[in-house]
C-alpha cells in the first residue's frame, strides 16, 4: 500500500468515525448510505440530501456541528484506538457475513489474523475449581497450537482463559461490552492493559464508542461478535440458566461449531454443558482430538471460501472472508448445497444414507460401520442429511426419512 493509500484510508476512517458518533444513526442507515454514495466523506458532505428522516437530519447537523472530523480522529489515534468502519479495508470478514455486523470496530492492539484459526471461549463466571482448570488447559493447549482465542473478558472462564493463553505465548481478544478505553471487570485489568497494549498480538475490541459505559444490556449484543470472530465456540461450564447460551445461539445462527466440556450430573455449574451436548453438541473429551477438530474446521473453511485478499494497514490485520450457514435447531455447520433443484452429497453422506434404516440406528453403530471416518465428519454428514429432511434424529439416534 502507498502513502497516498494509507492516507485515503486514514482520512475514511476519520468519516466513518464521525458516522459512529451521531446519535439514533445505526448500521442500517449507514449502509443504505453508503450503498448510494461509496464513501463516508461523500456521505458526510452530502448535507442532508439524503431522504432520511428529519429527526436523524437534526441529529446529523447538531452533531456536524460540534464535531471537528480531523481532531477528533487525531485524538483517537493518540490515545492508540483504531476506528475500523464496516466497508474499508481491514474490517474483518468473518463479521461482514454475520446477522447485525458492527457497522464499526474500535481497536486497542490488533484485530485477528484470519490466516490463524481462533476459538471462542466462554463459560460462568462464578465457575468451580474443575472448570478453573479446564479453562487453564484449554487456553493452554490453544496456544500451544498457535490458535487465537476470543473471550469477553469477563471474571471466571472468559478471563482465565485468556490469561493462560497469552502466559503461553498465545493471542488473545477481548470483546467489550463497553469502550476499549474502560477496564471492565476491573478485576481483570492487568489482562486488559496487556491486549491493550497488543501482547503476543492481542487486542481489546468493542463495537461501542470510547466512553460507552458498561451497561447490561451491551453485553449480550457483543456476544454475536465474540461467536462471529471464531471458528468455533467452546462453552467450558454454564448453569441451567446462564447468558452463555445467548453466545451458543449466536454461533448456531452464524454456523459455528459448538463445544462444551462435560461435568458432573450433579453439578449446577455443569447443568449447561450437559444439556448442550445431550442437544448434539461436540463433546470436547480429549485435547489433541479437539485441536485436530479445530484445523480440520479452519482447514474446510478456506477452502471454501479463499482468502480475498484483504490489505492490511498498520497493526490491523485483514481476516479471510467466511462463508455462513443458516442452522435451524442444531449444533453443526449445515453444509449441503443444492443444484438445479437436486441434492447433493459427498460420498460420506450418501454412505450414511446406505447403512440407515426406517428404525433408528444409534450414532455409536454408525460410528462403527465407518472406521475409517473421524466422529466430527460423520457428525457434520449427519446434520448435513437432517437439514436436507433426509434423516431425522432422537437424541443420539437417527434413521433415514423415506
Amino acid at each position: 500500500m502507498t502513502k497516498a493509500d494509507e492516507k485515503a484510508w486514514h482520512k475514511e476512517c476519520s468519516y466513518g468515525y464521525f458516522w459512529e458518533s451521531v446519535p439514533g444513526i445505526g448500521i442500517k442507515t449507514i449502509n443504505q448510505l453508503y450503498e448510494q454514495y461509496g464513501s463516508y466523506e461523500k456521505m458526510y458532505r452530502a448535507d442532508g440530501e439524503w431522504g432520511l428522516t428529519e429527526r436523524k437530519k437534526d441529529a446529523f447537523f447538531l452533531q456536524k456541528a460540534k464535531w471537528n472530523v480531523k481532531e477528533e480522529y487525531n485524538r483517537l489515534l493518540y490515545n492508540k484506538i483504531w476506528c475500523i468502519p464496516m466497508h474499508l479495508c481491514g474490517y474483518p470478514d468473518k463479521l461482514k457475513e454475520i446477522h447485525r455486523p458492527p457497522s464499526a470496530l474500535f481497536v486497542k492492539g490488533r484485530l485477528p489474523e484470519g490466516e490463524r484459526p481462533a476459538v471462542a471461549v466462554v463459560g460462568a463466571r462464578n465457575c468451580s475449581p474443575y472448570g478453573k482448570l479446564m479453562a487453564k488447559e484449554l487456553g493452554k493447549i490453544l496456544a500451544q497450537n498457535g490458535i487465537q482465542v476470543i473471550s469477553g473478558l469477563a471474571i471466571g472462564i472468559d478471563g482465565i482463559s485468556q490469561r493462560a493463553a497469552m502466559e503461553h505465548g498465545g493471542a488473545s481478544f477481548g470483546i467489550m461490552g463497553c469502550g476499549v478505553d474502560i477496564c471492565y471487570p476491573a478485576d481483570n485489568r492487568l489482562i486488559y492493559e496487556q491486549l491493550s497494549a497488543g501482547r503476543n498480538r492481542g487486542g481489546i475490541i468493542s463495537e461501542f464508542m470510547p466512553g460507552t459505559k458498561p451497561l447490561s444490556g451491551h453485553f449480550p449484543l457483543r456476544n454475536r461478535i465474540i461467536s462471529g470472530m471464531a471458528d468455533m465456540l467452546v462453552v467450558v461450564e454454564a448453569k441451567e440458566r446462564s447468558g452463555t447460551f445467548i453466545t451458543v445461539s449466536d454461533a448456531l445462527e452464524q454456523g459455528r461449531d459448538v463445544y462444551a466440556v462435560p461435568g458432573r450430573f450433579n453439578d449446577p455449574l455443569s447443568y449447561g454443558c450437559n444439556r448442550l451436548i445431550d442437544q448434539g453438541a461436540f463433546v470436547l473429551y480429549d485435547a489433541n482430538r479437539f485441536i485436530e477438530d479445530v484445523f480440520e474446521r479452519y482447514t474446510y473453511r478456506k477452502k471454501r471460501k479463499p482468502c480475498t485478499g484483504t490489505e492490511k494497514y498498520l497493526p490491523i490485520t485483514g481476516t479471510e472472508k467466511e462463508p455462513v450457514f443458516t442452522v435451524n435447531e442444531m449444533l453443526t455447520n449445515c453444509e449441503y448445497k443444492k443444484e438445479c433443484g437436486k441434492d447433493v452429497f459427498g460420498g460420506l453422506e450418501t454412505e450414511i444414507l446406505e447403512i440407515l434404516d426406517i428404525q433408528y440406528v444409534s450414532a455409536g453403530d454408525i460410528l462403527c460401520a465407518l472406521e475409517g471416518c473421524s466422529t466430527s465428519e460423520i457428525l457434520a454428514a449427519l446434520s448435513t442429511l437432517e437439514c436436507c429432511g433426509k434423516v431425522e434424529s432422537k437424541g443420539s439416534f437417527y434413521r433415514k426419512i423415506t
